[in-house]
């Protein structure tokens, strides 16, 4: 699929693995404002849009690229829940105890990203409710073909998307936008790396559900299990 000005962030996020990480460098809000057009994005935030296409396809030389778009809901759901919802509980796990590490040891440093740890402990407990709610809930739904009754579901997962990219503007304000000190020590400057990663990936994870999986669970008709289409 040719892509070009006129085409959504969020159709460019699910065609190019790569945009996910040019839009979030570019703080373009992919995964719950993927409807807004490439070209009204970048009008709005002053970009330039011919450059911003022309890194996206660079990027796309060097960036694993997963078909996302191709997948039907079964095998996205299997992917989401192996690539990210695992992911993320193994990375917060990693990153809270890290914080506390940081903001005890340098306690007294300005840069210090104090309250960090308290945080990634709400954004963990946040996740986890949601995580949980997609795995028990929603995902059966739609392995099961009922697109009627995934309506409901839906709508509350996507709210709670919106709070989670709040979070998610938070977090980077606590760690002063993932920028260390110059004497910053190897633990702080893992940190930021992680919680970067985080980002990104929750960001991803967002934009494919959005994006991709419920529109395709909304679409199909009640009682296909996806092998019709």
């Amino acid at each position: 699929m040719k892509l070009g000005k006129n085409n959504s962030l969020g159709e460019w996020a699910a065609c190019h693995s790569s945009a996910s990480r040019v839009f979030i460098k570019n703080n373009l809000d992919f995964c719950c404002e993927g409807n807004v057009k490439l070209e009204d994005a970048c009008i709005e935030n002053n970009l330039d849009i011919e450059e911003l296409i022309t890194e996206i396809q660079e990027h796309s030389k060097d960036v694993e690229s997963l078909l996302w778009n191709d997948m039907p809901p079964e095998k996205l759901i299997d992917e989401i829940l192996e690539r990210f919802h695992k992911k993320h509980r193994k990375d917060i796990e990693y990153l809270i105890p890290l914080a506390k590490k940081v903001e005890s040891v340098h306690s007294g440093n300005p840069g210090c990203p104090t309250g960090l740890s308290l945080y990634l402990e709400k954004l963990m407990y946040e996740l986890e409710m949601h995580m949980q709610k997609e795995e028990k809930i929603l995902f059966p739904i739609i392995k099961s073909g009922q697109s009627s009754m995934a309506q409901g579901p839906i709508t509350i997962m996507t709210h709670e998307h919106v709070s989670h990219r709040e979070s998610l503007l938070e977090l980077r304000k606590l760690a002063h936008n993932f920028k260390t000190p110059d004497d910053a020590c190897g633990s702080w400057i893992s940190l930021y790396q992680g919680a970067q990663t985080l980002e990104r990936e929750l960001m991803e994870h967002i934009g494919i559900e959005n994006n991709i999986l419920f529109p395709k669970a909304l679409t199909r008709v009640d009682g296909c299990c996806g092998s019709c289409s």
